[in-house]
């Protein structure tokens, strides 16, 4: 795609209609970054890529209660989150586009990320955040030299007032630019690839704005269509009780039929997962299509 677009004509959420590719051997000999999987990743030329090295971090064994878990430590990532995973493709995108400023709107990590980014990129960046924000994250994006707008109101007026100046510049966004998924989705292969290429069982994720889900699903996917796993996990996603717009959503009477709430908790189905996606990345209260 060469256009600076980052949402469908429509006005809905964009997909993007890619085929990765895993070619093994190569991998094998690359060095431990995100960027290994470069096949698999839509970025059209080499010189395009914005990075810091990220990605491989390591999974961790721990013994919890009768059982042995493995903990993903992504918050080794430079920024400290998974989300330098997106920022790395979505950032490497505006160049490839020649985009001169990014705008944002974030609470936190995704602005930290989308500003360490394109700093790095020799991009511009705005982040438009909510009045309340964290003083440290305020900091850390500022430390980077992104513009700073802070939002009266809440975190959905901070959407807003982004998705009103993205009407002119190039919305970075990890919520509803595709390409910021397709940084994300690097999670899932760095599972499979650190336990032999194979699947595991299940997979357990905090969801808040649904990008690391998202992510990981399309991930997983892409490797069951490139052969390389035969079968994908079992995703389980969880939220706080506060804030769990996908069980409000599967709650209401027009979806009881189709997935009860009691199947979410346990196995978030692939066939399912797309109904759910305008939920987890476009909050209707900012003009976010509905099912």
């Amino acid at each position: 795609m060469e256009e600076r677009v980052w949402r469908c004509s429509c006005g809905g959420l964009l997909d993007l209609e890619f085929e990765a590719d895993f070619p093994l051997e190569k991998i094998r000999l690359r060095k431990p970054t995100m960027w290994r999987y470069r096949e698999a990743i839509p970025i059209s030329h080499d010189s395009n890529i914005i990075s810091f090295l990220e990605g491989y971090t390591p999974l961790l064994e721990v013994d919890l209660e009768d059982r042995t878990v493995l903990f993903k430590e992504d918050h080794l990532l430079p920024t400290g989150s998974f989300k330098d995973r997106g920022a790395s493709v979505l950032i490497s995108k505006a160049r490839e586009l020649r985009v001169g400023r990014v705008v944002e709107d974030s609470s936190g990590n995704a602005g930290c990320s989308i500003a360490a980014y394109s700093a790095r990129a020799g991009i511009g960046c705005k982040i438009f955040v909510p009045w309340n924000v964290s003083p440290i994250k305020l900091i850390q994006m500022r430390s980077y030299g992104a513009e700073i707008v802070r939002v009266p109101g809440s975190r959905e007026d901070a959407a807003a007032a982004a998705l009103g100046a993205a009407e002119k510049e190039y919305y970075a966004s990890h919520s509803r630019n595709p390409f910021f998924l397709h940084g994300v989705k690097t999670f899932a292969f760095e599972v499979c690839e650190q336990l032999g290429w194979r699947a595991p069982d299940s997979v357990v994720l905090p969801v808040g704005n649904g990008t690391l889900l998202l992510g990981a699903y399309i991930g997983f996917k892409e490797l069951l269509e490139a052969g390389v796993i035969h079968e994908t996990p079992r995703i389980v996603g969880v939220q706080s009780s506060n804030c769990a717009p996908p069980m409000t959503r599967i709650s209401s009477p027009s979806l009881k039929d189709t997935l009860p709430c009691s199947k979410w908790t346990s196995k978030i189905e692939p066939s399912f997962l797309r109904r759910i996606t305008s939920s987890l990345r476009a909050p209707s209260r900012i003009g976010g299509p509905p099912f």
